[in-house]
């Protein structure tokens, strides 16, 4: 986390390049900038609430102070496979990027692209630039009162790369004992389907939920009532008090990254505009954001994704890293804990329908995940491709 005497300064910096300026004439021949964005939801859901802010503020702001105008075009991505960015990334077909931080984190190591600048959420009168995850069940639920009562129990997490709906509350309950891959009935990816999640606590369909709070807060203030929060905190972030009950330590709020290849010009002035937006500009007001501010270090973030197994980093340093892909098979990209290897799919699916579990339709689940056993010889490449890397710290 930025110290808050260098954040201020940064402030201070970005508050003068943000000064009015005559126009600029820029030297770049592209005229087009396409900006991808991600929010849990629908498709539709995700571009009426984030294109506003591209096509609209950005055009009027940005896009007229050069000379030839620029113009900036919103695309909806990472809803499915077939609009994961990282492929836009690669084509040269995105040059910045909004999104939950754990994406935002992957694409820095292993693209080149740094953090532009942090959104801070605002939720019912509170604003926040922090993130904290909860994990939650029904109070009627009193089977689940306390972390041991989460075994051999079905858990829903979000996305596989999110810090704040699956990676905190995976540590946290580790922490306690409770392994999500060895100790529970079954282990749900709900993906970005956040409110299937949630709909699914409470109708029984599964036991607990690990969901981003200040996402549950404002899509669901109905029913925080009725959920018992596990391990409720109130913590202070960045030398402010975070407005909601967490159950997890904290991360960054969604934001924006860039391109390497988009001009300095073009970087900074993107960055003046957002930073200068707030809660007079209906833009924001669509986004449930109070403002921009200077970008959050991800470290934390990017360190959770390595213990998770998720991004791999040269041990030389010769090179950035990789993260796995969202939408693949999450199966072989699971780490096993010292002593378990990793079951067949057709083992795990035969003694879930012996245990009358079922899965969601369009979700990935893992009930018998593992069993207890030795590493396998390699000499059998079918055999091979079953076994689970062993990996100390995710035990």
């Amino acid at each position: 986390v930025v110290p808050m005497l260098v954040k201020k300064l940064l402030v201070f910096c970005f508050t003068i390049l943000a000064m009015p300026a005559a126009t600029i004439t820029t030297i770049s021949s592209k005229k087009t900038y396409i900006f991808g964005g991600w929010i849990p939801g629908t498709p539709q859901v995700i571009h009426d609430t984030l294109a506003p802010m591209v096509e609209v503020y950005l055009n009027r702001e940005v896009g007229q102070k050069f000379n030839p105008p620029i113009q900036f075009q919103f695309k909806t991505v990472d809803y499915d496979e077939a609009s994961y960015s990282d492929d836009d990334i690669q084509n040269g077909n995105l040059d910045f990027l909004y999104s939950y931080t754990g994406r935002l984190g992957c694409i820095d190591v292993q693209f080149g692209w740094p953090p532009l600048v942090t959104q801070r959420a605002y939720i019912n009168g509170a604003s926040t630039g922090a993130q904290g995850g909860i994990i939650y069940s029904m109070l009627s639920n009193t089977d689940i009162q306390n972390f041991s009562d989460f075994k051999k129990k079905k858990i829903g997490v979000g996305l596989v790369l999110s810090t704040n709906a699956y990676h905190f509350g995976f540590q946290l309950l580790n922490d306690h004992g409770v392994n999500l891959f060895t100790d529970t009935a079954q282990l749900i990816f709900y993906g970005n389907d956040y409110n299937s999640q949630v709909q699914d606590v409470m109708s029984g369909h599964i036991d607990v939920g690990m969901s981003a709070s200040s996402w549950l807060y404002v899509n669901h203030p109905q029913d925080i009532a009725s959920f018992r929060v596990h391990n409720p905190m109130r913590i202070v972030y960045d030398a402010e008090e975070f407005p909601f009950l967490t159950s997890t330590e904290l991360a960054p709020q969604f934001g924006v990254s860039v391109s390497p290849n988009v001009p300095l010009d073009v970087k900074e002035a993107v960055a003046d505009a957002l930073l200068r937006m707030n809660r007079s500009n209906p833009e924001a007001v669509k986004m449930s954001i109070s403002s921009f501010e200077v970008p959050t270090s991800f470290w934390r973030v990017r360190n959770m994704l390595q213990m998770m197994g998720l991004l791999e980093v040269s041990m030389d340093g010769s090179s950035g890293g990789k993260c796995i892909r969202a939408f693949e098979n999450l199966l072989h990209t699971i780490k096993c804990p010292d002593g378990f290897v990793r079951q067949s799919e057709e083992v795990m699916d035969h003694q879930c329908k012996l245990d009358g579990i079922s899965c969601p339709d369009g979700k990935q689940c893992f009930g018998h995940l593992l069993r207890e056993g030795q590493s396998l010889e390699k000499d059998d490449p079918a055999d091979a491709a079953q076994e689970c890397e062993s990996q100390q710290h995710a035990a």
